[in-house]
């Protein structure tokens, strides 16, 4: 079953509900600030992206969204979901959020792409975006623009899961917590010149790649990491002019720790 929704238009309030076995497709094509949507799939194989120009089988096109002051909500429930999602985002003078999406995927193989400002203009101000993955070799894509831009992940239950972030913010928080399971990694490029990172693992074989390059000075460039379990493997780069703070706390088995900071 496939579902298009072309939507535009300011104070706009969309919920939909799709229930099948297998191999819903919603694309979407929405335009318009202040606007309030709602997406759940439920099945097997659901699909949310844009057009595509060529094989109806394509699911790579990004489902488009435009404005600011937007709270998106989609949660796919199943096994093998795709999401890909593109964003251009502007920030409205005295909002909370250009865009606070939520994205909740629960069942195996999920696939997320969510890229904010895929216009490349680097002016997506103030993006939250929360993911939660709960089953196993679940992988999300996050590629954020702009300034203070933050990032949550919770992943539980499972093994293989993934989660590589490239963030371009001149600050950012980004908040990672993954719990049981083997295989699981966290792979986040940043660049900005004050970051709050809190991330915490509590078990399998799990690997942690973090690079910040942004320029530093007064209180720029944090990293803390906590982790509890056995065989993880953890590498951060940092760079800039000062201002550099790693804080790790370890409990156990068989961890390896690259840590580079400095000019």
């Amino acid at each position: 079953m496939t579902k298009f929704i072309k939507i535009s238009g300011s104070l706009l309030a969309l919920w939909v509900t799709v229930t099948l076995a297998a191999d819903n497709s919603i694309y979407i094509d929405q335009t318009g600030s202040d606007s309030t949507i709602g997406i759940t799939q439920t099945g097997s194989g659901n699909v949310i992206r844009g057009i595509q120009s060529g094989s109806a089988s394509d699911n790579t096109v990004r489902a488009k969204m435009y404005g600011s002051d937007s709270i998106v909500d989609i949660r796919q429930i199943g096994g093998d979901n795709t999401l890909n999602l593109g964003y251009d985002a502007t920030k409205a003078p005295g909002s909370e959020y250009s865009m606070n999406l939520t994205y909740a995927v629960t069942g195996n193989n999920g696939l997320a792409t969510i890229n904010v400002n895929n216009a490349g203009q680097g002016i997506a101000a103030t993006n939250l975006i929360d993911i939660r993955q709960v089953g196993n070799n679940a992988s999300a894509s996050v590629n954020m623009t702009g300034s203070k831009n933050s990032l949550i992940t919770t992943t539980t239950g499972g093994s293989n899961n993934s989660l590589t972030a490239v963030i371009n913010a001149d600050q950012t928080t980004n908040n990672i917590a993954i719990s049981g399971g083997g295989g699981n990694s966290v792979n986040l490029n940043l660049t900005s010149s004050k970051a709050n990172n809190n991330i915490t693992i509590l078990g399998g074989s799990n690997t942690l790649g973090l690079t910040q390059s942004g320029v530093a000075g007064v209180n720029g460039h944090a990293f803390t990491y906590n982790v509890t379990g056995s065989g993880n493997s953890m590498t951060a780069l940092q760079n800039g002019t000062i201002d550099t703070t790693v804080n790790v706390l370890s409990n156990g088995n068989g961890n390896t720790w690259n840590i580079v900071t400095g000019n």
